[in-house]
């Protein structure tokens, strides 16, 4: 289905549902973005999903995102609590469990699909932007079921209000609508789809996601570029995963930190006080990345890109 590693406009075939006029105005009814009857003519774009390949790892990752300047040590403690305390809130655990079209497997495209674009875009996106794409994205599907024709435009959605939170200066409509299979949507329908996104999720924008924690943790630990650089990677290639999404983001970057310390350095990530404390599930955490990432193709990119 992605037969480029990297395209500026990456495809995923999504079928369209719009009128014979090919128009959707902002002041069309919103329940049609929300129908999900069975539709035939969308389940032909994910017929080759089992023969494609599982992880899409590009030629170059999104892993070159400063490090966050380091906090207070006095008020670091106090931070991890506060916002280990409000991811339990904005970090949803089986979203698709009320989709009766959108699979894991969809899923996994869909992320895919946003890294592709985060990385192609010029300039590129931030790190930031993606996993709060992917959060929105997440968020949504766990309250509202969602027909299979209107995932990608979801996704572009999604990436266009993080955008908005997280860039210097974001991407405006049109490109957003570009950024999709050729002529599937338009600026009404995302204009629309964003609204009822929004309401959905009561403006709750500011969430902490695994990168967050990641910058933060890394910051206070001992670590060289190589481990901080394969963690990044680590996160971002855990995104497209649904098994390893359903931890916590804070555990997932701690366990991101570890296991490429481990892998570079076979050491063990030092890292604040309250991180024992919080973090109880991290050997299972680890387990799981170990088991269902690619370990050996993303240390050896993360050489090649270290090395250049």
């Amino acid at each position: 289905m992605f037969s480029a590693a990297i395209a500026m406009k990456p495809s995923m075939n999504f079928q369209s549902r719009r009128g014979s006029d090919g128009e959707t105005s902002d002041s069309d009814h919103c329940e049609d973005i929300y129908d999900v009857s069975p539709m035939h003519e969308c389940t032909d774009a994910f017929t080759s999903v089992a023969a494609a390949p599982k992880w899409s790892v590009p030629d170059q990752m999104v892993v070159d995102s400063p490090v966050l300047a380091s906090a207070d040590p006095t008020y670091l403690n106090e931070w991890f609590l506060m916002m280990k305390s409000n991811e339990v809130k904005f970090h949803p655990v089986q979203s698709l469990n009320n989709q009766p079209q959108i699979t894991p497997e969809m899923r996994g495209l869909l992320v895919r699909w946003l890294t592709q674009v985060c990385q192609t875009t010029r300039p590129r996106l931030l790190p930031e932007t993606l996993f709060l794409a992917v959060n929105i994205v997440d968020r949504f599907l766990a309250v509202t079921p969602l027909g299979l024709d209107c995932l990608q435009l979801l996704g572009a959605t999604a990436l266009f209000i993080a955008a908005k939170m997280e860039e210097v200066h974001p991407l405006c409509a049109e490109e957003v609508v570009g950024l999709c299979d050729e002529g599937q949507y338009t600026r009404g329908q995302l204009r629309m789809l964003e609204r009822r996104v929004l309401s959905t999720l009561g403006f709750h924008l500011t969430v902490p996601t695994s990168v967050l924690f990641l910058e933060h943790l890394a910051a206070h630990g001992q670590y060289d570029h190589l481990t901080s650089c394969l963690a990044r990677h680590l996160l971002v290639t855990s995104l497209q995963d649904y098994v390893i999404c359903q931890h916590a983001p804070s555990s997932l970057a701690l366990a991101a930190l570890n296991l490429a310390a481990s892998l570079v350095n076979n050491t063990r990530m030092n890292t604040c006080p309250a991180v024992d404390r919080c973090i109880l599930d991290l050997q299972l955490v680890l387990m799981t990345m170990i088991d269902r990432l690619p370990l050996p193709d993303l240390l050896m990119m993360c050489y090649q890109q270290y090395h250049q």
